[in-house]
């Protein structure tokens, strides 16, 4: 019977233990890193949010599009490509496989500015711009009488307080718009 204690006893300290590492270790800045360094929770391994990268993402990215109307171009108008998402999106989210979509298109036009020093050749033939125009001639509506439309990536970064400070990373060309199909008249 105290047998069965000691090891109900050392499981659920081991738990608990590593669940407080990996809480500590969730948070954004690292100022309990030097206690989970040197402290007794130092042999628990846990997961850490740095896991997914060596540089976490810390800015937000924001699509921007206008249209152009004989060549006078309109407001700029944001899409949103994160939605708001409901309670039961932790474990069930089939809805974000189109904001994933625009998200991961606008880190390759990203990533392949940064490569290519901004040659607009490649970039129009890169897989992320392609999407990009496809959803913007195909699903985005646009002011009657457009013939084409465009679009900018902004980068903001949070600071305190609720100040940002935004960073334009690309504006694509012109994308023309289809005409709209002639109107039918009833005869």
């Amino acid at each position: 019977m105290n047998g069965q204690r000691v090891v109900y006893a050392a499981v659920s300290t081991g738990l608990a233990a590593w669940l407080v590492r990996t809480a500590a270790g969730q948070l954004p800045d690292s100022r309990f890193d030097h206690l989970l360094a040197r402290g007794p929770l130092r042999f628990v391994r846990a997961p850490n949010w740095r896991f997914f990268g060596p540089n976490p993402g810390v800015s937000d990215s924001h699509l921007l599009y206008r249209d152009v109307t004989d060549g006078t171009a309109g407001v700029w108008r944001e899409i949103e490509v994160t939605l708001n998402r409901p309670w039961y999106a932790l474990a069930w989210n089939a809805g974000n496989r189109a904001p994933k979509v625009l998200f991961d298109a606008i880190q390759v036009i990203i990533l392949v500015a940064n490569e290519s020093s901004a040659d607009m050749g490649r970039l129009v033939s890169s897989p992320g711009y392609q999407v990009l125009q496809r959803y913007l001639t195909t699903v985005i509506p646009h002011e009657p009488g457009a013939d084409h439309t465009q679009f900018m990536l902004l980068r903001a970064h949070p600071e305190r307080g609720h100040l940002h400070a935004v960073e334009p990373l690309f504006a694509s060309e012109h994308i023309p718009l289809d005409p709209p199909p002639p109107a039918v008249v009833a005869a």
